[in-house]
């Protein structure tokens, strides 16, 4: 499942405060945040639901996180 996410993480100084939290909830999964997006897009591909969580997770922090799709699509193998 692909999720696509609308933050308001700023810069790169804030990505990293949150980075490592993401890497320990999402472990089993590919994310990435694009800062160059006006949107500040975060995607995640994962074989599980983590929507829930990543809220959680960025609201925790003090940033929106605000779902906008997901994508289910069987994996490439």
């Amino acid at each position: 499942m692909i999720s696509i996410f609308k933050t308001n993480i700023q810069t790169g100084v804030e990505l990293n405060k949150i980075a490592q939290h993401l890497n320990k909830l999402l472990s089993d999964a590919t994310w990435s945040i694009d800062l160059g997006d006006s949107d500040k897009i975060l995607r995640i591909d994962s074989s599980v639901d983590k929507i829930g969580d990543a809220v959680s997770l960025l609201t925790k922090f003090g940033y929106d996180c605000e779902n906008l799709q997901n994508f289910y699509a069987p994996p490439v193998w």
